[in-house]
């Protein structure tokens, strides 16, 4: 039986996923996802391998790049639009 976060970095190095999406198929709160995912990106396991698909505002396209938390922003920075899809995750083997 492995841990959440050995679950999280299995499903991650299959596939690009929201925190939504993890939360769904391991079973917890997208909460905890991001607590997960924080520790698993400082990890040493996958240190450099951890990217990040940066969140996107559905109505101007802004990108957030520059954003360094895991969670998603609740505005945009330019056109102020709550609606945003949320960040994606992955972990690239070397």
């Amino acid at each position: 039986m492995s841990t959440l976060r050995q679950s999280i970095t299995t499903l991650l190095l299959d596939h690009d996923l929201s925190a939504r999406e993890i939360s769904q198929v391991i079973g917890i709160r997208e909460k905890e996802v991001y607590e997960h995912l924080a520790h698993i990106a400082r990890s040493a396991a996958v240190k450099g391998k951890f990217k990040v698909q940066p969140a996107v505002c559905r109505d101007c396209g802004f990108e957030f790049k520059k954003r360094d938390r895991l969670t998603p922003p609740g505005r945009c920075f330019q056109c102020r639009s709550e609606s945003i899809i949320p960040p994606r995750f992955r972990i690239k083997e070397v």
